[in-house]
């Protein structure tokens, strides 16, 4: 379920995305649509890198499977498992690349700032 709640909110990103750019050009819209699924794809495929090390760790692997009497501990450790860390580990890298990219970049190239410029 954590993993669904992860990649439903990658699709608002993209919607967001695209109609954000879209203002630009439908190109515009499409390419930053495109280059937000590169990062995706990269970014994961980095990120299980990540988990699988943290996974192979004697004490990771230890601490992650010792028996819990709690039932909230079992369904947390139920649903986070190797992927959704991955994910987990892949959209807090995101959030700061997009915030840095997208909403601070937008300030430097603002349209206000081109037309007092020229």
């Amino acid at each position: 379920m954590a993993a669904a709640y992860i990649f439903f909110l990658h699709i608002v990103l993209v919607i967001y995305v695209f109609f954000s750019r879209k203002k630009e050009s439908i190109g515009e819209g499409f390419l930053a649509v495109a280059f937000v699924v590169i990062v995706f794809a990269v970014g994961w495929t980095i990120a299980t890198m990540i988990t699988n090390f943290l996974f192979a760790m004697e004490w990771f692997d230890h601490w992650f499977w010792q028996p819990l009497e709690s039932r909230f501990w079992q369904i947390v450790r139920k649903e986070i498992n190797r992927d959704t860390l991955s994910l987990l580990i892949l959209t807090a890298g995101e959030v700061a690349f997009y915030y840095l990219y997208f909403a601070i970049g937008d300030k430097n190239n603002s349209p206000e700032e081109k037309k007092a410029e020229e």
